[in-house]
């Protein structure tokens, strides 16, 4: 491969990381509840139809019921610590509910991904941004707000810090990119840009540890004040 081409890859996996990208929105399915289990604030529901698993933040809902849900993401040989189970696939969904008479149906965050292998189920979304104070920090972990405030002097140390994740992007030179956002801070430090080898569903509030970057310079103009590198996420939910 030439440089020049090695130069426009690098120009156009960078493109998918600016603030403007935009990401493509999962046409809502439909199915029919053949079982449904609640448990650590999230609904497990196994759809007639499909035979498949789904996970969305807990609504009511019975055998029998027209369930509609979006954005799914796919996790494979996945375990639940709240049920105790491991499920061979389960889609994670931002957006899920009830299907009224009018065809109409509420929403629910996603969950977060642990172990196994998550891909996209067949796009991966975005998500809105959380209000200030509508996440609690984490005891003993830092905010956003400081971790930008405090950057100088968290230059290659392990932090941790609970936030939603805003948007993910998958595979862009060995790693996944991950949006976070905790409602601290005010632009443009007021999102963190994670790398990680693991993957979160859009929507889903985590537990973000990772190796605080400073100064990042990608090449093209593509410059980061901080990254999160090496994240893991866990959650105190499951």
């Amino acid at each position: 491969m030439t440089s020049f081409f090695r130069s426009m890859l690098l120009v156009c996996t960078l493109l998918i990381l600016t603030p403007t990208a935009l990401l493509a929105q999962q046409d809502m399915q439909t199915g029919t509840v053949a079982e449904a289990v609640s448990a650590g604030g999230y609904v497990y529901i196994k759809l007639e139809e499909q035979n498949t698993w789904l996970a969305a933040n807990a609504f009511e809902v019975s055998v029998g019921d027209k369930v509609q849900y979006g954005d799914a993401m796919e996790m494979n040989n996945f375990h639940s610590k709240a049920l105790d189970r491991t499920f061979d696939s389960i889609l994670f969904v931002s957006q899920a509910g009830p299907v009224t008479a009018a065809g109409n149906t509420g929403q629910a965050q996603g969950m977060a991904g642990h172990g196994g292998e998550l891909k996209p189920y067949p796009k991966s979304a975005s998500a809105l941004s959380p209000a200030a104070g509508e996440i609690a920090p984490l005891q003993a972990g830092k905010t956003i707000a400081a971790v930008f405030e405090q950057s100088a002097g968290l230059k290659g140390e392990t932090i941790s810090l609970r936030a939603k994740v805003i948007k993910v992007n998958q595979k862009i030179m060995g790693k996944n990119w991950i949006t976070l956002q905790d409602g601290t801070g005010s632009e443009p430090g007021q999102k963190l840009l994670a790398t990680s080898q693991e993957i979160v569903a859009p929507g889903a509030v985590v537990i973000a540890t990772g190796v605080i970057k400073t100064d990042v310079d990608l090449g093209y103009g593509y410059e980061y004040e901080v990254l999160l590198e090496e994240t893991t996420f866990s959650t105190e939910l499951e």
